[in-house]
């Protein structure tokens, strides 16, 4: 999912894939006509809820257009040495929907401001937007089959659970649902703006059972003996030394308890212009090596992810 785990940003093809999508193009006249005009009488009628779907249409058919025309003012304002508006109109664009931050820090009209702090400052936001959005969009439930992976995993009360990678919350939530109202999740990233989202959901959400841990790409920093199921969605593929990883989530397991890994089929770019870059692409055959070193052995695996695999180990 992702940066999910964060090691604080997108695989590279998923961004090619962001950047290269580009807005739709703009709507005729006569189509915003017929919108507005529908919107009017929807309205008048005080059928709200088409109202709101036709409201939500024209804003989806106009946004992207406001977005580019607020970008293009906080570019000029730098061209002409502005740097407080340039300042000003970037963070007005990030707050209308600009989300490309590939594009703003290689655009030479910021050439002059992207070392500084002010820069960096709006840019991760841009990111962390883009990010959220990228992990909670609704195309992702098509092939992350998120109930279904519940359902097969069948987390129970009481359930002490690490979500490594735990991003904005996919996976989190449901579990902390699921281990309720005794259980508990860790939610382990490296990435403290995401922890700082992930909070206020839980928060937002009414989930008193998740505790956010901060921590390095190289340690999940888990208690010993500590965890009934580590869950690791779209995360290992990140991890340099994968068997010296396993070894600390072998560490971690309480008895009886299991490592989930969900990651992606290694595919080539043109197969699938989203997921890791070839350089992270990781066999289930792989990661099997990791966890035998580690002393741990595939259980079950899961075939119904269209683009993922998906093995239950458990110590040996």
């Amino acid at each position: 999912m992702n940066i999910r785990f964060g090691f604080g940003l997108l695989a590279c093809s998923v961004a090619v894939a962001v950047a290269s999508a580009g807005p739709p193009p703009p709507p005729t006249s006569s189509q915003l006509e017929i919108l507005h005009r529908s919107l009017q009488e929807a309205t008048s009628a005080k059928d709200w809820a088409k109202a709101l779907a036709l409201a939500e249409q024209i804003n989806e058919a106009i946004e992207p257009q406001h977005v580019e025309a607020l970008y293009t003012i906080a570019r000029l304002q730098a061209l002409l040495g502005h740097k407080k508006e340039a300042y000003e109109w970037l963070q007005r664009a990030n707050d209308a929907g600009l989300m490309n931050v590939w594009e703003v820090r290689k655009d030479e009209a910021f050439a002059g401001l992207r070392d500084e702090d002010q820069f960096k400052k709006v840019t991760r936001a841009i990111w962390l937007k883009a990010y959220i959005h990228l992990l909670e969009r609704k195309e992702r439930d098509t092939y992350q089959r998120p109930e279904q992976v519940m359902q097969a995993l069948g987390f129970r009360p009481g359930e002490r659970v690490a979500d490594i990678g735990a991003g904005s919350g996919y996976f989190t939530v449901r579990v902390a649902r699921a281990v309720a109202p005794s259980g508990l999740v860790w939610a382990v990233d490296i990435a403290q703006e995401l922890l700082d989202y992930l909070g206020r959901r839980a928060q937002d959400e009414g989930l008193s059972n998740v505790r956010l841990v901060k921590v390095g790409p190289d340690d999940p920093q888990l208690p010993p003996a500590g965890v009934d199921t580590i869950l690791m969605v779209d995360t290992l593929h990140y991890i340099k030394d994968r068997a010296a990883y396993a070894a600390k989530l072998r560490a971690a397991l309480a008895p009886g308890g299991r490592v989930v890994v969900i990651d992606f089929i290694p595919k080539a770019p043109g197969e699938r212009p989203w997921g890791p870059p070839p350089e992270q692409n990781m066999s289930r055959e792989e990661v099997d090596v990791a966890m035998t070193a580690a002393g741990l052995r595939p259980v079950r695996v899961y075939d119904f992810l269209p683009e993922h695999f998906f093995v239950e180990y458990v110590v040996k």
